[in-house]
């Protein structure tokens, strides 16, 4: 199993070799880059985004300083990592606006039942399924910004026509090409923040933005309990919910159209020197930037990957629990005895529990070194404690149960940093876009599969629900600790066979490989963050 193929014969031990420059020196070499034109530095050298500017930096021997570091970091903070929590929050709320609208009788006025009420959330993820990869594609051959504007303005258009549905047909079209477009955005978000951040600062960041379903768990909450309180409504109350949803969409695509940038090379928010530390500072991963190119044998390499097929595991095992919490959560929640209203605010509080643990798992995973499999496998842990009281507590305590229910949103923690293992340890653009697309898919048969596990008949315990719930879970667990057992073995044995990566050549010469888009299999100076 931790056999990696042969890397193909593309050397970079002549590399040269770096120290510390004053920022004069890089100036010298900024105005290179003002000369040549973001399509040039783009496609040169087979597509390598950012290879110009790391090019100026090793030429001068550039090291980035912590200072400047903090610097640049911050900046992306300020204008880039806004728009990624905004695009995930408000991907979030307009798939699970559904959720909302079944409390204000959505399910009886399309005339369904529960079991076809099901397929709307299935058939969502079966969307999603389709474009999946072929989204992610777009990302990697076209602008950013625009790609993401454009397929956000198209959802914004589905979610806002939701209302105009009337049968079960319709809202199934409706829902499947909502997830069609949807497929862009946390792939896409898994892909960017390799894009824009260093290797140490991923984890964090990743979280922050992934938390923002929780966020958006906790905004959906209060717009359907203040909607509950709207006296003479001129429509059905669950069609205001789509209304306002999709509108705020409508916003966001505009802003995403004119403010957001492809890479930080042509970033407008940094200046040209910001630009060489920002590449520079990514490319310390060894992992590269980007590449606009398609390689077919990169496919090749994700396929034969066990790190592929132990995320594709425990992709599926994370989403039976979550297809079943994300679309029912209001509904088991009022099945333990609350009220519609109470339902939707005690909701809310669950997605403060998820909040809470994704950012404390991103502090964590980003604060001490090798720490994110740990991380990943204590917050399954909780998830299976929680799962199992939901499953065993008595009916009569209803508390206890509702605070184990709240504590299965731990179950984020492992999702993300998962995606957090394709950021920081998969090599070569195409194959980190396949990786992320197999994952994914792992993720939209786990998802269509869980609403299926909530039996009408069962109300409200649903006891098949929550030990699927129970079991998905275990399976994640065990997957997660086998792809860290995996890498640890890989590094182990690289270091024996390759030697350890000591100097600060063998540094530069792996940053080099990942600039010249190798995968982490070719760059023998590459090894797996744990």
């Amino acid at each position: 199993m931790s056999t990696t193929p042969t890397p193909e014969k593309r050397s970079f031990d002549n590399a040269g070799s770096g120290s510390e420059v004053g920022s004069l020196r890089l100036k010298d070499k900024v105005g290179d880059v003002e000369k040549v034109s973001v399509h040039d530095a783009v496609s040169s050298e087979e597509g390598n985004v950012g290879l110009h500017e790391f090019a100026i930096a090793k030429q001068s021997g550039l090291r980035v300083t912590p200072e400047q570091n903090r610097r640049i970091a911050r900046k992306i903070d300020m204008f880039i990592l806004p728009m990624l929590c905004m695009a995930q929050g408000l991907s979030y709320l307009d798939k699970t606006a559904l959720n909302y609208g079944n409390l204000y009788g959505m399910k009886s006025a399309l005339h369904v039942s529960g079991d076809q009420f099901s397929w709307f959330a299935s058939i969502f993820y079966l969307g999603y399924l389709i474009g999946n990869y072929p989204d992610s594609w777009l990302l990697q051959h076209y602008p950013t910004g625009k790609v993401l504007a454009i397929t956000t303005f198209l959802w914004a258009v589905i979610v806002i026509t939701t209302p105009a549905c009337t049968n079960f047909a319709g809202t199934m079209a409706n829902r499947f090409f909502l997830g069609l477009l949807e497929a862009i955005v946390t792939p896409g978000m898994t892909l960017l923040t390799s894009i824009w951040y260093a290797q140490s600062e991923v984890p964090f960041r990743s979280l922050i933005w992934y938390s923002f379903n929780g966020w958006a768990g906790i905004f959906g909450g209060f717009v359907a309990y203040g909607i509950g309180h709207l006296e003479n409504p001129e429509i059905a109350l669950w069609k205001y919910i789509f209304l306002i949803l999709g509108a705020m969409s409508v916003v966001f695509a505009i802003i995403l159209w004119i403010f957001f940038p492809d890479s930080p090379v042509d970033a407008r928010f940094l200046t040209p020197e910001e630009r060489i530390l920002a590449v520079k500072r990514v490319a310390e991963a060894k992992l590269g930037v980007k590449n606009t190119q398609f390689k077919w044998y990169q496919i090749k390499h994700a396929l034969i990957d066990p790190k592929t097929w132990f995320l594709f595991i425990a992709s599926i095992a994370a989403q039976i629990p979550n297809g079943i919490v994300t679309n029912f959560s209001t509904i088991i929640i009022k099945g333990m005895g609350f009220t519609t209203l109470q339902s939707t605010l005690l909701d809310a509080a669950s997605s403060g529990v998820q909040i809470a643990s994704l950012l404390v798992a991103g502090w964590v995973s980003m604060r001490f070194k090798n720490m994110r499999v740990i991380t990943m496998a204590a917050g399954n842990i909780t998830c299976i404690v929680a799962a199992a009281c939901l499953t065993y507590l008595p009916d009569e305590q209803k508390w206890n149960r509702l605070i184990a229910y709240w504590f299965t949103s731990f179950q984020s923690v492992g999702f993300a940093l998962s995606l957090v293992t394709i950021s920081n340890n998969v090599g070569g653009f195409t194959k980190k876009t396949f990786t992320t697309a197999v994952t994914f898919i792992g993720y939209c048969v786990g998802n269509v599969i869980g609403p299926h596990f909530l039996i009408d008949s069962e109300a409200p315990k649903y006891v098949t629900g929550t030990k699927a719930m129970f079991i998905g879970y275990v399976i994640k667990t065990v997957a997660h600790l086998a792809l860290g057992i995996y890498m640890l073995r890989s590094n182990v044995k690289r270091d024996r066979e390759l030697g350890k990566v000591t100097s600060y050549e063998d540094q530069l010469k792996g940053e080099e490989a990942g600039m010249h888009d190798l995968t982490e299999f070719e760059n023998k100076y590459h090894r797996y963050v744990l």
